[in-house]
């Protein structure tokens, strides 16, 4: 039996090497084709939604971080209070602790994980729904037109004030990061995962999202300040600590509101044998009533 010759490997072997060099460059161009088309998409999006969100983003964030630096003199609008209550309006809202907020990246990203609260509940007027009572849900588009899928799960209307999380998360897809991920995504797998919540954010976030913005007409923040032994949110919001409210009307930046009052609530009632994480939530439930209540008073 004879063996093929050296040159015959040889040859193959420079075949199969100039077939793959080949296949990366057709993959490397495939990539950057598609690359490029969401880019484009991207862009257009930012065009559109871009002059509604970045200046809005820019003053809510100074007004943060201003609060953040002092609590600084009390105020209290009566006047303008009398003709626009915020209480009974569509709005934003965002809560954080003082740390938090020590620079705009340090807002951006610890805004992507407040949550809603009952300071909220006990301070505004506005009827929200239940957000447990609406159909299981894994994505918007499975809701009713209207609807969003919340945070449980769930299909529900959009709760007010709007959550200034929600907005900073959908509008990811306009930030620069989001620009550079897509520019440094170098494998199909990685760009097709980027196209793909993209899509999804365009789809069902997306138009919620900027009516909500759109809608908003004030900007209420609560920033809470530090107790000696609480290092974590939980653990500050469930014991007694002084915490910041502002209230900015969005139509001209006039600040309506700007107080430091004490979170601390009391359980009323008997206190039967249950988890000692439902009574700790029940707490921290008592402290931002509680500071609701002492901000509802100081409006008069």
């Amino acid at each position: 039996m004879r063996w093929p010759r050296g040159k015959f490997w040889g040859y193959t072997a420079l075949v199969l090497a100039v077939s793959a060099i080949l296949h990366w460059k057709w993959s490397q161009g495939q990539i950057e084709s598609a690359r490029q088309k969401l880019m484009a998409r991207q862009r257009a999006v930012a065009v559109e939604l871009g002059p509604r969100w970045f200046p809005m983003r820019e003053r809510v964030e100074g007004w943060t971080l201003e609060l953040a630096r002092s609590a600084g003199a009390e105020l209290v609008d009566r006047e303008a209070l009398k003709a626009w209550n915020f209480r009974e309006l569509a709005g934003i809202y965002l809560r954080l602790r003082v740390d938090e907020a020590a620079s705009v990246d340090a807002v951006r990203k610890n805004a992507q994980q407040s949550l809603r609260d009952a300071f909220t509940a006990c301070l505004l007027r506005v009827p929200n729904p239940n957000p447990l009572a609406g159909a299981e849900c894994k994505r918007t588009r499975d809701c009713p037109a209207g609807e969003y899928c919340n945070e449980a799960e769930r299909c529900s209307r959009p709760a007010q004030p709007f959550n200034l999380r929600v907005a900073y998360r959908t509008m990811h897809v306009l930030s620069d990061e989001w620009v550079r991920d897509a520019q440094d995504a170098s494998s199909e797998l990685r760009l097709r995962l980027l196209e793909s919540s993209f899509e999804d954010t365009i789809r069902d976030d997306v138009p919620l999202a900027a009516e909500l913005l759109t809608r908003a007409q004030y900007y209420l923040v609560v920033l809470d300040e530090p107790a000696e032994g609480a290092t974590s949110t939980e653990a500050l919001l469930g014991v007694p600590h002084m915490a910041r409210v502002g209230v900015w009307r969005l139509s001209d930046g006039k600040p309506i509101l700007r107080v430091r009052r004490e979170a601390s609530g009391h359980l009323i009632g008997g206190t039967p044998s249950v988890e000692g994480s439902v009574l700790e939530a029940r707490q921290r439930q008592a402290n931002s009533c509680a500071l609701a209540l002492a901000v509802r008073e100081a409006m008069g």
